[in-house]
């Protein structure tokens, strides 16, 4: 096969890789510092956990993909978490201070991206070129999971058809359901461009009425059930689900 110009990588990957990993881990990384434009973002965080969970997720975002990347560097090559850059860019508005994100390397290569922050935990994908990416986690403890608690969530959450499958589970069956519905739910939205407050509302991932992403053609649903393992080794925690959906040529 061939290799990426510049770069020593193999021009496709058989399925988009991820990795996890707690947001405490970045920590570790006290050398990588933030971009301006993620300072001037993290800035816009109400000061605490909220603003340290944001730059907690940029490091690790960069720490992952090196990881991953690094696995498919020809010998003799390495790529450090400093030398990718995040961008984003919203097709709307045309702001480069929102959109999808994607992950450029020093020699121009770019990968979709996509990531998500859950209950002290951070889910990266990585998938080639422009395909279509989107992934989330959803923690089994959440209240709006729960019985009585999830009720009204789970009102607008989850169109008829998908409240009328639910409704005949006995619990856990039915939050754990619930939980990887709503993280497929999410990855749907990203990996759409469409977002949950898309024109058409949040998208139906089950019933005959199902988004239509999760019907195309070559379309890869992950489902990552609690203590999955990622492509770097590391064990999802017994709390978390989470989905991956990867539309490759899109």
């Amino acid at each position: 096969m061939h290799e990426l110009p510049g770069t020593g990588l193999e021009p496709g990957l058989p399925e988009p890789w991820w990795a996890a990993a707690p947001l405490a881990r970045a920590a570790t990384h006290t050398d990588l510092p933030l971009r301006p434009s993620e300072l001037k973002r993290a800035g816009g965080y109400l000061a605490g956990r909220p603003r340290e969970d944001f730059v907690a997720g940029r490091i690790l975002v960069r720490v992952l993909a090196a990881g991953l990347l690094n696995r498919a560097l020809a010998p003799g090559r390495r790529l450090l978490p400093g030398d990718l850059e995040l961008t984003q860019y919203c097709p709307q508005c045309a702001s480069t201070a929102h959109g999808a994100p994607r992950l450029r390397l020093p020699a121009g290569d770019s990968f979709s991206l996509s990531y998500a922050r859950t209950a002290g935990w951070l889910l990266l994908g990585l998938a080639p070129g422009s395909d279509k990416l989107g992934v989330d986690l959803a923690d089994l403890d959440d209240r709006a999971f729960s019985p009585g608690d999830g009720g009204l969530f789970e009102d607008y959450a989850y169109a008829p058809e998908e409240r009328a499958q639910l409704e005949l589970l006995p619990e856990p069956e039915r939050q754990r359901l619930q939980a990887r519905w709503w993280a497929l739910k999410e990855a749907v939205a990203k990996a759409s461009g469409e977002g949950l407050a898309g024109e058409h509302g949040i998208p139906a991932v089950a019933g005959i009425d199902r988004h239509s992403l999760l019907g195309s053609p070559g379309i890869r649903v992950l489902d990552l059930e609690p203590e999955s393992i990622d492509s770097l080794g590391t064990m999802l925690p017994a709390h978390l689900v989470g989905a991956i959906v990867w539309a490759p040529g899109s």
